[in-house]
């Protein structure tokens, strides 16, 4: 596995940041509006239901599934999204900076490839990759 960076914030935005705003039109939310933003879902976050599922169809470099993370939602029902390949991997990079201590390794790595994906958002079928691969009749 790859070494790990301390600081999860590190992980947060690329270099270019600036010009690739500039270029790609992206938007990072901050950590501090996305924590309003999920307070106001009304979810008891001290009595998590492990039953939900959360998605964030345009998740870039993770900060509305880091925050999740941090609020103790289990990493299988943490969905994202986003177009740009670099940003997935950054999500991934940070999610397994917060579960790592946690989960095994193994696990994370099957929960991060089968719930965060690189696709268009405006495109993708959210069947996620495990629909796909089912065995169904042709009469079915």
């Amino acid at each position: 596995m790859e070494t790990i960076l301390k600081n999860n914030e590190e992980f947060h935005y690329s270099k270019d940041r600036n010009d690739r705003v500039k270029e790609t039109a992206e938007v990072f939310t901050p950590s501090t509006l996305v924590n309003k933003m999920l307070d106001t879902l009304g979810v008891d976050w001290n009595n998590i239901d492990n039953t939900k599922t959360f998605l964030d169809p345009t998740c870039g470099s993770g900060n509305f599934l880091v925050e999740l993370a941090k609020r103790g939602v289990l990493l299988k029902n943490i969905y994202g999204v986003d177009l740009m390949e670099d940003n997935i991997q950054t999500t991934k990079r940070r999610l397994t900076e917060i579960y790592k201590d946690t989960m095994d390794f193994e696990d994370i790595e099957y929960h991060l490839n089968r719930n965060i994906i690189c696709a268009d958002a405006l495109t993708y079928h959210y069947e996620f990759w495990w629909h796909s691969e089912s065995i169904i009749d042709d009469d079915w």
